[in-house]
């Protein structure tokens, strides 16, 4: 299952926006097989602040499995891949970000 947050807009800030986001895919990770992997892909994302990461990221890091979480297009923007370093150093596991 692959969560493309562009969908979300190209500016991902704020802790309601963050929260508003993972309510709004909550439905659908019901739909997702155990085992099968779950993609967050950051393409087309200009800025990711960690307010929104840490609302929307966390929990599904918290949820899943290592080897069942992909953060995928994280290395190309500045913010993203910062924000996410900034994030995994509380994460007790770790995630694989591409």
């Amino acid at each position: 299952m692959i969560i493309e947050m562009k969908k979300f807009g190209s500016v991902l800030n704020s802790r309601p926006a963050g929260h508003e986001a993972l309510l709004a895919i909550s439905p659908h990770l019901t739909e997702k097989k155990d085992g099968e992997e779950l993609a967050i892909d950051f393409k087309g994302v200009d800025v990711l602040t960690p307010s929104f990461a840490d609302e929307f990221i966390t929990p599904l890091v918290m949820e899943h499995n290592k080897n069942e979480l992909r953060l995928t297009n994280t290395q190309k923007n500045i913010t993203v891949r910062k924000t996410l370093a900034f994030l995994a150093e509380e994460w007790d596991k770790k995630v694989v970000m591409e």
